[in-house]
């Protein structure tokens, strides 16, 4: 089931990405400034190159300016032609960062969106297994039936996975995705040779004559557990094909796992539904996108916030994703009225256990608390019904 704290480290990676993307448009915007102020070889009129040099520097302060907030040195005069170039470069790095916004903010949402894509890639994946399996034992019986074993055609005929192949939802979510095994062959006889074949479990279970459902199930929670999510091979090539799996991987096996233990012997196939991935993603998506936007739109007020608190140290210098999950907090405490301060302030520790430096678990932790008891005292974070808990 896909959570709050789920949602928070989606819409940390997006701000990861768009923070990447700004810093490449701002040195885009650098390089483009150095293109205006080189001397033009083919011109027949002498090139003044230290007049040139020097609009380049002062367009490039200029721009420094407006994107980073950097002041101006006071001695500093700006040409015309300096204040044109920086004028023009600016907009379009506005232009391309807005872009980078706006298809971030939507990758966000649709990665999220696509987990149920995920939960249909594994369940096709424990399919195309029994496939393979009842494949091989056509093989075995065709060319050396005396070899075949009592249990051989069990995963094929596995009533667990028989109610999934023969779901509608299942079957037209997957035409729908496009989801499909074909062309994997080589991975897929692979796993179930070196890996599936291997296990104690499973041939058990293929020496087991007529198994019951009980021990059809078993089999199949098995499969999931300790092979799909747990066997680094098969994790490594999910990685390659979902660059959030690593965030992914949890939600998917719960997904998956709970689908499979809702299925009873005398479950109609007819009657499944694809898995809801939040209890209600309206609310969900709502805050999703809320925390995405907030945090982002007041960026420089939050690094000022920030930069107050940080002694000794300059808000750029401190690590990238510690600045992103210290402005998703203040931002979550400021305008997020139903959300306790210690629930803000704990989830992002978290986040910051898992995400950044070994230091910055303290680090974050000292930050919010200092910053949360100012917003408290000047009346800039005020919160309502659920919110009102433990904040004291």
């Amino acid at each position: 089931m896909l959570n709050r704290r789920s949602l928070r480290v989606k819409a940390m990676q997006a701000m990861f990405a768009y923070s990447q993307c700004k810093e490449a448009n701002y040195h885009i915007g650098l390089a483009e400034i150095d293109k205006i102020f080189e001397p033009d070889l083919n011109s027949m009129e002498v090139q003044d190159k230290e007049l040139l040099k020097s609009n380049s520097n002062q367009a490039k302060a200029v721009l420094s300016e407006k994107v980073n907030g950097t002041p101006l040195p006071e001695a500093l005069t700006i040409s015309a032609e300096a204040q044109k170039a920086a004028n023009a470069v600016h907009k379009e790095y506005l232009n391309n960062s807005k872009k980078d916004f706006t298809g971030l903010r939507k990758e966000m949402i649709l990665d999220a969106e696509s987990l149920v894509d995920r939960f249909l890639w594994v369940m096709s994946l424990l399919v195309s297994w029994s496939d393979l399996s009842k494949s091989e034992a056509d093989k075995k019986q065709k060319i050396s039936p005396e070899k075949i074993l009592v249990g051989d055609y069990n995963l094929y005929q596995n009533k667990v996975l028989d109610f999934f192949r023969k779901s509608s939802k299942v079957k037209v979510g997957l035409v729908k995705k496009d989801i499909t095994w074909e062309g994997e062959e080589d991975h897929l006889k692979s796993w179930y040779k070196d890996i599936i074949k291997r296990d104690e479990s499973f041939n058990t279970y293929r020496r087991t004559a007529n198994p019951s459902f009980e021990q059809d199930h078993q089999i199949i929670d098995h499969l999931i557990k300790q092979i799909i999510f747990k066997e680094e091979v098969i994790l490594s090539y999910f990685e390659e094909k979902d660059i959030h799996w690593k965030e992914n991987k949890a939600i998917v096996r719960s997904l998956v796992a709970r689908s499979v233990r809702d299925v009873e012997a005398d479950s109609d196939p007819k009657d499944f539904t694809l898995p809801d991935f939040s209890n209600n993603w309206e609310e969900d998506k709502e805050f999703f996108e809320k925390i995405f936007d907030t945090t982002i739109e007041h960026d420089q007020e939050y690094s000022k916030m920030i930069a107050a608190k940080t002694k000794n140290w300059e808000v750029d210098r401190l690590a990238n994703t510690d600045q992103i999950i210290l402005k998703m907090a203040i931002s979550e405490m400021m305008n997020f009225r139903n959300i306790p301060v210690k629930v803000t302030i704990n989830e992002y520790i978290e986040l910051s256990k898992n995400y950044s430096t070994p230091k910055s678990k303290q680090f974050v932790n000292g930050i919010l608390d200092v910053i949360s008891g100012e917003l408290k005292e000047s009346g800039k974070m005020k919160k309502s019904g659920r919110g009102l808990l433990d904040n004291k």
